[in-house]
């Protein structure tokens, strides 16, 4: 995790409780003159990824969206709509506005249409930013139903054997229910490593581990870059064509594919920095097999995977989801932790917006 990467400490951290970040969230946004229901499904979208340890698409980013919507970047107050739709697919406008928002609207359509049909899919023509992308697709758990979100971005990542950028980092999330078992929630980037860890570990003066990143010639580099440039790309996941990179060239390519190209909005190469387009998926379960069956054998399945004999150094072998749900427990008790500049950061632009800071 981030949190672990950094290397934060006690000594240099404080701790704050969800609700008092949810709240902090959301002032700021009203005072950038947000409505009400959109800030605080904002500030949930951005908690939920502090609890889950997913720090890069927490709150920190209050400080990147707030010139943005001041300088007129983002569109306040945003206006969602449907352009067009079918009885199992919608293609929807986020008014250029907060991306969690547009995105939560989405899946809330995707799923409504999987109820009424078996499966609901929504593309956003104009997204931004949606953080934590397995917050949406969570949003399929509660109904027992199967979600699965792609969203696509501006180019940050090189494909395999190339020297410069051409794609996003190109997030994917599935989740699906157990039983007894928690839910299987796979969130990941189709580089090797998020672009904001890049950025974070620059922020807070720390090297970045060898294959993450490569220079114009291809050369593994170290020292996080302080922005975007021609002069170092990320990777793919894979890092090389020996090592499996032109997978993840691949699912870039496709999630490119069924967000901008499906959308209309555009690919990574063409695209502008700050413009995101999404496709989420909602699938109801019991159209196809019987819930409590489904989950059944999801728990047998995971019980079997955990059960697998670790390797030498290795305390258990884990299910994409554990760490997250690990350290939301762990933080819900203990608060989520901020370096003492990023506390700072923040409190100053609480200061900037006259609403009460992390105090």
């Amino acid at each position: 995790m981030i949190f672990d990467f950094l290397n934060i400490q006690p000594d240099n951290a404080r701790y704050f409780p969800a609700e008092r970040l949810q709240l902090f969230a959301t002032s700021i946004l009203q005072a950038l003159n947000v409505p009400e229901e959109h800030a605080r499904i904002s500030a949930d979208a951005l908690v939920s990824a502090n609890l889950r340890g997913v720090d890069t698409h927490g709150i920190i980013n209050l400080l990147e969206y707030t010139p943005m919507i001041l300088d007129g970047s983002y569109t306040i107050p945003q206006e969602i709509r449907v352009i067009r739709e079918s009885e199992s697919t919608a293609l929807m406008s986020n008014g250029n506005g907060l991306g969690f928002v547009g995105g939560v609207y989405a899946m809330r359509l995707a799923i409504q249409k999987a109820w009424e049909t078996g499966s609901g899919q929504v593309v956003i023509c104009d997204g931004r930013h949606i953080g934590m992308a397995a917050y949406f697709s969570m949003m399929a758990l509660e109904h027992d139903m199967i979600g699965i979100t792609y969203t696509n971005g501006s180019r940050s990542v090189r494909p395999i054997l190339g020297a410069r950028t051409r794609l996003g980092t190109n997030p994917l999330a599935f989740a699906a229910p157990a039983g007894k078992q928690r839910p299987f929630v796979l969130d990941m980037a189709t580089s090797t490593v998020a672009g904001r860890k890049i950025e974070l570990a620059h922020n807070l003066g720390v090297p970045i581990p060898e294959g993450w990143a490569v220079d114009y010639k291809g050369h593994p580099i170290t020292k996080p870059p302080l922005k975007r440039s021609d002069a170092w790309a990320q990777n793919p996941l894979g890092n090389t064509l020996v090592q499996g990179g032109h997978k993840g060239y691949g699912l870039a390519v496709m999630i490119d594919i069924m967000t901008g190209v499906l959308s209309g909005g555009g690919y990574g190469a063409n695209m502008s920095f700050g413009q995101n387009y999404t496709w989420v998926m909602a699938l109801d379960i019991s159209r196809i097999r019987p819930v409590d069956e489904f989950k059944q054998m999801m728990d047998d399945m995971i019980i079997e995977l955990h059960s697998t004999p670790p390797e030498e150094g290795a305390e258990q072998v884990l299910v994409a989801g554990d760490p997250e749900a690990d350290t939301q427990v762990l933080r819900m008790k203990t608060g989520v932790p901020f370096h003492y500049d990023q506390v700072k950061k923040l409190n100053e632009l609480a200061a900037s917006l006259k609403v009460d800071g992390l105090h």
